[in-house]
């Protein structure tokens, strides 16, 4: 590009002195950096930066590492270009610090003599226009010519520069061309361009890589580290790479699975080679290393080209897990069982021996008892204790899914199933126990399945036609009677006869009159624990005989909601009979609900339950009539308030023990 050289001097100088000059000798990019130049307070006597030494440009160097590692090495690789074309190519970081000057030898010589060497610095800030600073400063590439360098000691020269962006569009630094102005072209601006662009994407594919590579040493951390053994097979199914937990569960060093044929390490019967090129999920195996015997949970997912991902763990974990996933787990054993009541002793007997066996076991009582603590007491002291357990309430299902439930299905198999399909309860319990609760209210038509699953052993799932060998014990549970159910035409018997080896009547907590106050006791510790600052001691004598003079139609259930309630609801250190509902106390009491009185009695202080004091139900109401009508001198209608009875209960009862009134009137 031709420029007169004289005019833009002339122009600079009539600038620099603040006087007027034609500015159409002066191109616009160069009329802005000049008037950038002189607002940063750059003169013409202006004292050039200081250079860097050798180890200050190393440590810059340093510090931009990623820039330098990419741009230096590149930029020498054209020296050779540069010194036949007769130029010199320099590569500023971002603050205009000059990291490298390459090229012709020649030329390196007359430029250092104006201060061009590595380490000094050509921010147009600090020294004005001109082909490195500038560039930097815009973000714009830019040639330089001769007197439009806005300092003197870059008059002669034709400099071409173009910025370097990072991968995040940040301005990492400059590339720039210098030689004899006379020699620059248009063409010595494409190769500055093409060059910071090449430099650029190198370092974008640096960036990329490098995270890449951060990713692929995170995974196999994360890979090394997982406790579950991993191995991952190439299409032969031959395993390519393993885990250090792939070795600790099949027990060989790692050195013999890297390699290794998949089914040599399983063996060939474990899994088919189907189900391992399809993916199966939680496929119980056992492999067997001389003496050691390890039963292992695996689950295989295909990748890309025919690969495939195993995982597996052992069928401890597998348990723990399931459990997670269900919801269940036995929690109680036959030590939680509270009461010493002859039907209680009884049951705990037969369900001892139950645990004791394989059989399947059916639990029957009233809705409340206490079926299922009975049922994970049997899991637990059963030789399946490690095992899974699994319960499923089959009255709270809608028929149309209580077969899903159970037996699981294939994905896509009807509308809103999971695509890659789910394992059903009985797989999941695959080893332990399954608790069938409600077992009465099975659908017919699925009392047929689950029939064949017991005299099989075999599950199928829904659109599958694949059968799953299941090794489970079964322990079912219904308040209902099962005979009546089956002259119904409701419930099968033959499933009746195979569920019903160990029938275990679990006995109503009104057949259980010796265990309502220890049951009491219980919860109250249970929940009054909970409470902070908590400082009752237990329940009045008066409430002991309320609890056992109720039937309890809800059983220990009932029984325990009502001491929690009665507990929130207490105001002094001992919970009397006016904390409990009055449908209990009306029941108690032979009075309907609407014949209780607001505020009943409060205990008498120091009072023992009625346990510890020896004194029957009868003796105890007895003495709570007298004093009410003690307290309120022979007044029926305030002994009745006191006592929670109507005027007329308390006249009745008066009658049954023989009281005469005249006995509690005070004179006056």
């Amino acid at each position: 590009m031709w420029v007169d050289q004289e005019k833009v001097l002339a122009a600079k100088r009539a600038f620099q002195r603040g006087e007027p000059f034609d500015p159409s000798v002066v191109r616009p990019v160069i009329l802005e950096s000049w008037k950038r130049s002189r607002a940063f307070g750059v003169r013409m006597d202006t004292r050039l930066p200081r250079i860097l030494t050798g180890e200050e440009l190393a440590e810059r160097c340093r510090q931009r590492r990623e820039f330098c590692d990419v741009a230096l090495p590149f930029v020498e690789s054209l020296r050779e270009f540069a010194t036949g074309a007769g130029f010199v190519m320099t590569v500023c970081d971002e603050e205009v610090y000059v990291l490298q000057v390459t090229g012709d030898e020649d030329l390196q010589q007359v430029i250092r003599a104006g201060g061009m060497v590595e380490g000094c610095n050509r921010n147009e800030r600090r020294i004005g226009t001109n082909g490195v600073g500038t560039p930097v400063e815009t973000g714009q590439p830019v040639q330089v010519f001769s007197e439009e360098h806005y300092f003197g000691p870059s008059r002669k020269w034709g400099c071409t520069g173009a910025p370097i962006f990072r991968p995040d569009g940040s301005v990492a630094g400059g590339i720039c061309l210098i030689s004899p102005y006379e020699k620059v072209g248009a063409q010595t601006l494409a190769l500055a361009v093409s060059v910071a662009e090449n430099i650029r994407r190198q370092m974008k594919m640096r960036e990329t890589f490098e995270t890449l590579d951060h990713l692929r040493r995170n995974l196999s951390i994360i890979i090394e580290t997982w406790p579950s053994g991993i191995l991952l097979l190439n299409q032969d199914l031959t395993v390519v790479q393993a885990n250090a937990g792939a070795a600790r569960l099949l027990m060989l060093p790692r050195e013999a699975l890297e390699g290794a044929a998949f089914f040599e390490l399983i063996g060939r019967r474990a899994l088919r080679e189907s189900e391992v090129r399809r993916g199966v999920t939680d496929r119980l195996v056992t492999i067997e290393r001389g003496t050691q015997t390890m039963s292992l949970s695996f689950s295989i997912q295909r990748a890309d080209a025919g690969s495939c991902v195993v995982m597996f763990e052992t069928a401890e974990t597998l348990h723990r897990k399931v459990s997670r996933i269900v919801g269940s787990d036995a929690r109680f054993r036959f030590d939680d069982i509270i009461g010493g009541s002859p039907a209680l002793r009884d049951a705990v007997e037969l369900a001892r021996v139950a645990a004791g066996n394989n059989s399947n076991v059916l639990l029957s009582g009233e809705s409340g008892t206490g079926k299922e603590l009975f049922a994970q007491a049997i899991h637990n002291a059963s030789a399946r204790r490690r095992e899974p357990f699994v319960a499923i309430n089959c009255g709270a299902l809608p028929k149309s899914l209580i077969e899903s439930e159970l037996f699981g299905y294939e994905g896509g198999s009807f509308t809103g199933a999971n695509r890659d399909g789910r394992a059903g309860k009985f797989e999941l319990a695959n080893g332990g126990t399954i608790f069938l609760d409600e077992i009465g209210d099975m659908p017919f038509d699925v009392q047929v399945s689950l029939l064949r699953v017991l005299q099989t052993r075999e599950v199928s799932r829904i659109g599958s036609s694949k059968t799953v060998k299941v090794d489970v014990r079964v322990i079912s549970a219904t308040n209902q009677n099962l005979i009546k159910a089956i002259e119904r035409n409701e419930f099968r018997s033959d499933l009746y006869y195979r569920l019903n080896v160990f029938d275990i009547r679990i006995p109503p907590l009104r057949d259980r009159q010796g265990d309502i106050v220890s049951l009491a006791d219980y919860f109250f510790r249970k929940y009054a624990s909970d409470l902070p600052h908590c400082r009752m001691t237990g329940l009045s004598p008066e409430a002991y005989a309320l609890l056992c003079r109720y039937q309890w139609p809800g059983n220990v259930r009932e029984l325990e909601n009502a001491v929690e309630r009665a507990i929130y609801l207490a105001k002094s250190d001992q919970i009397g009979p006016e904390c409990f509902p009055e449908h209990i106390r009306a029941a108690a009491l032979g009075e309907t609900a609407e014949e209780m009185g607001k505020e009943p009695m409060q205990p008498e202080a120091g009072s023992g339950a009625a346990g510890r004091s020896g004194c029957s139900l009868r003796e105890i109401e007895l003495r709570q009539i007298r004093r009410a009508l003690s307290l309120s001198g022979g007044n029926v209608s305030r002994a009745g308030e006191l006592l929670g009875l109507s005027r007329r209960t308390v006249y009745r009862k008066m009658e049954r023990y023989g009281l005469d009134i005249s006995n509690f009137r005070t004179e006056g």
